[in-house]
Order: structure tokens, then C-alpha cells, then sequence
């Protein structure tokens, strides 16, 4: 293949990175495109959706302390992104992950007091239950859509996992659509990783937005409990006999003595 055709190739494995790890796909990617110049000029776009799609939280430029996630739903013209929180539109390096070139704008929407409370719900929703969690809610489209991520990385324990959930309200519909997707990598001495996703339709009120998210991701995290533990009662377990084919139980004891005894007649 020729460089435009691997490099190709490669933009499909870093947009299939585990959580935490596209670093170490992208570092791979560079030993099978062997070509740096070309692959820094065509492999941005590729960082680019990658980095919305795990909802890459980034300092906003200019604004200490202020974060915010980057998404498909905040990214305005010229591939730049929209901080609603504090008014703020910036210019965003894929490749080196800095957040630059800030410019104020003026707060605009149809629902900024809606997209305000909710920000505000939601903050105190994942402060209480994601350990290393953050929100961010946008206007997009006529709705207003909350974005949440949370990323338990630990590559020393030889795991990453990360929760991702997109909630759109319609506000003229007053429908709220959500989805919640959670991907764990567990790589020691293999290669196992969890991919579970879930999507949620309700109609609700405004003022009910907040709480139809807390309930919905709620039950979600139920299913996953118990789809763990159907797994380790019933299925696991599916997997060998209880008994070999015998169908009687080993005696592992007698077993030994046999051991035993064969040893000391050949010592004998």
C-alpha cells in the first residue's frame, strides 16, 4: 500500500481506540505509515472526530479554572469550539490537544436560561455520583443537549474504562432522547473489553429534564450490575461441566496416594 492508503487504514484503528489509549494506537500507527510528514497532514480530521467522540474535556483559553467538553454539538465554523459558560469561542490543536486563539462572543440562544439550570442540575447529578466526571450542555439545533463523560484510567492495573452519555431535549416537543455507552479495556495477559450501550425516549417537561436523566442512567447502571452478575451465576459457569465425564467428582486425595505409592515402588 501506498502512504495514503495506510494511513487510511490507520485512521480506522485510532477511531476504534479503547478509552485512555489513543496515544499508544497512535504511536503504533506511526511505525505502520512510516511516513510522519504525511501522517501529521492527514491524520488531524481523524484526531479531530476521535477527540469529540470520547468528549475530550479542555481548558477553555483565558478563563482559569473554566473546562469544557468538546462535541459535535459546540463546534461552530472553522472547525473552532463554543464555550456557552463563559461565552468564549476558541481554536483547538487535535494533534497536540491545546485549546488557543480565544475570542468573547456575546450569549445567544433560545434557551439559554433552560441549557443554564440544566448545567447546573447536572453538575451537582455528577459531582454526587461519577468520581471523575464532567458535564457540559449546549444549545444545538432547536434542542438543548447535556453531555456527560466519565474516565477511570489505570493502564498500571492493566484497565481503562470510560461513560459517555448524550441527553437531547426537544423543547418545542418536549421529548427527551438520550443515550449511555460505557467501554472498559481489561488487557493483562489478554485482550477483553466491554461495550455496552443504551438508548432512552421520553416525553418530559422542562423543569423535569434533570431528574428523567438522573432515573434513566440510574437504571441503566442496574442492567450493567446485573448483566455482571448473571454472568458470574449463570453464565460462566455454562461454560465447562460441573462434573467431567464420568459424572463423578475427582478425589483429588486419592489421586495423590496413587502418586505417592507408583513413586515409592519405583524407588523400590
Amino acid at each position: 500500500m501506498n502512504s495514503d492508503d495506510r494511513i487510511a487504514k490507520a485512521a480506522g484503528l485510532l477511531l476504534h481506540s479503547p478509552p485512555g489509549e489513543v496515544d499508544d494506537v497512535f504511536n503504533d500507527i506511526r511505525g505502520i505509515v512510516n511516513d510522519d510528514e504525511a501522517l501529521q497532514e492527514k491524520i488531524e480530521p481523524v484526531l479531530a472526530e476521535s477527540n469529540m467522540q470520547q468528549f475530550l474535556v479542555v481548558e477553555v483559553p483565558d478563563k482559569e479554572g473554566s473546562k469544557v467538553l468538546l462535541t459535535p454539538y459546540n463546534q461552530v465554523d472553522g472547525g473552532r469550539f463554543h464555550d456557552p459558560n463563559t461565552n468564549t469561542v476558541f481554536a483547538f490543536d487535535h494533534l497536540r490537544r491545546v485549546a488557543y486563539d480565544p475570542e468573547e462572543t456575546a450569549e445567544s440562544g433560545e434557551h439559554t436560561e433552560l441549557r443554564a439550570r440544566l448545567q447546573r442540575s447536572l453538575e451537582q447529578y455528577v459531582e454526587a455520583h461519577f468520581a471523575e466526571g464532567f458535564v457540559s450542555v449546549f444549545e444545538h439545533e432547536g434542542s438543548v443537549v447535556s453531555c456527560l463523560v466519565s474516565n477511570k484510567y489505570s493502564p498500571a492495573n492493566f484497565w481503562n474504562g470510560s461513560w459517555r452519555a448524550v441527553w437531547s431535549y426537544d423543547v418545542a416537543k418536549g421529548q427527551l432522547n438520550g443515550s449511555v455507552k460505557v467501554r472498559v479495556h481489561y488487557f493483562e495477559d489478554g485482550n477483553v473489553q466491554l461495550d455496552t450501550q443504551s438508548d432512552f425516549t421520553s416525553d418530559v417537561g422542562e423543569n423535569e429534564v434533570a431528574e428523567a436523566i438522573k432515573k434513566f442512567e440510574a437504571e441503566f447502571q442496574q442492567g450493567v450490575n446485573d448483566g455482571f452478575r448473571q454472568l458470574s451465576e449463570r453464565t460462566f459457569k455454562g461454560l465447562r461441566r460441573a462434573l467431567p465425564v464420568t459424572r463423578n467428582r475427582i478425589d483429588w486425595e486419592k489421586i495423590a496416594n496413587y502418586k505417592i505409592g507408583g513413586e515409592l515402588a519405583n524407588a523400590e
